[in-house]
């Protein structure tokens, strides 16, 4: 396996990527604009609207991607954009206040992607062994993730390998599972903390559950306890339709709904360390925690010994002393009565 330097953080049009920082979400466009290149800048509002990071949009060329003779060759074909319609698109694109991603599935797509000033660009796993594409992607400085599905350790140990030859590092590893749709059962989120493990990369996870389960809303917040730092989601106008894309497609409300939940349950991991304790923790351990109270009424001069005390909550009072510090009381005597339920503090006895 590769001994990795992959960067601990990215930086996608001004929002960083990293462990520590709020998760990343993309909204994947994938082919659910059917090829229409209305619905691909409607798409682009929805995913602005929702309020993802990141628009992700699919650049391919059928010559250039898949070979003439195989069955889905002319929907590739009449889903592919022209040059001048991804420029119109990207144009429109740049009017939304939201990061440009760009899927790269050839070398004609990567041409013309580059053209466009991408911020981001996404390899498929079809090309985690592809030099072609890897190499130059490396070397054009912009921040990529490269996915990892179905794919061997070896594959992917290998194409770090060579991302990082040409490149600095910039680099995100993404998990995912396209069954069209993918049963939770087999999202394999685990696969996370094993890449990050193994390659110390930064991972994102990219859902396919079927876009109709609740699942399809909250599956992400596991790969996010998990270690993922950034997610993908599809979106499609309208999956009824059942058009290309649409299985795991949330539609635009759902995708609101969707960025919302994540957001919730990303701010609720809270840092990466141990904080001192907040006005809301003293006053819950004022509340709730036990502290060393007088068992009976305790006379000024009297001996504190253990069948005169309590540990009890008391709650409303000061913090008192711990029932771990008993023994700093144990013998000495008291400078004042004490009434009984009362905190029995330091203050309260003699020195030694």
């Amino acid at each position: 396996m590769t001994t990795s330097t992959l960067r601990s953080e990215l930086n996608v049009k001004g929002k960083a990527i990293s462990e520590k920082s709020p998760v990343f979400i993309v909204g994947e466009i994938a082919c659910g604009h059917q090829g229409d290149v209305g619905q691909a800048k409607d798409l682009i509002d929805a995913v602005h609207a929702a309020g993802a990071d990141a628009v992700q949009l699919e650049f391919f060329h059928a010559a250039a991607n898949v070979v003439s003779s195989l069955p889905f060759y002319e929907l590739v074909d009449e889903l592919a954009f022209s040059q001048s319609e991804w420029e119109n698109i990207v144009s429109h694109l740049r009017t939304r206040d939201i990061a440009f991603s760009a899927f790269i599935y050839d070398d004609v797509g990567l041409e013309w992607a580059l053209d466009l000033e991408p911020d981001f660009i996404k390899l498929n796993s079809s090309d985690i062994s592809n030099q072609d594409l890897i190499i130059p992607v490396a070397e054009s400085g912009i921040p990529f993730s490269l996915g990892t599905g179905a794919s061997t350790m070896q594959e992917i140990s290998t194409a770090v390998d060579l991302a990082l030859e040409h490149g600095d590092g910039h680099l995100i590893l993404q998990h995912g599972v396209q069954n069209f749709p993918t049963p939770t059962e087999n999202a394999h989120i685990r696969r996370i903390g094993i890449l990050r493990e193994t390659f110390g990369a930064l991972v994102m996870y990219a859902d396919h559950t079927d876009a109709t389960s609740e699942m399809a809303r909250y599956l992400d917040l596991v790969a996010l306890g998990v270690g993922a730092c950034a997610v993908e989601k599809h979106v499609v106008l309208d999956r009824s339709k059942e058009g290309v894309d649409w299985q795991a497609a949330l539609e635009p409300d759902e995708l609101k709904q969707y960025v919302d939940i994540i957001r919730s349950g990303d701010a609720a991991l809270g840092p990466d360390r141990i904080l001192p304790p907040t006005e809301g923790d003293e006053k819950y351990r004022r509340f709730q925690k036990k502290t060393v109270v007088a068992a009976r009424d305790i006379s000024k001069g009297s001996k504190i010994t253990r069948d005169c005390v309590a540990f009890l909550r008391a709650q409303g009072q000061e913090a008192g002393l711990s029932p771990m510090d008993f023994e700093k009381l144990a013998g000495r005597r008291a400078l004042r009565d004490i009434s009984k339920d009362e905190q029995v503090l330091l203050t309260d006895v003699q020195a030694d």
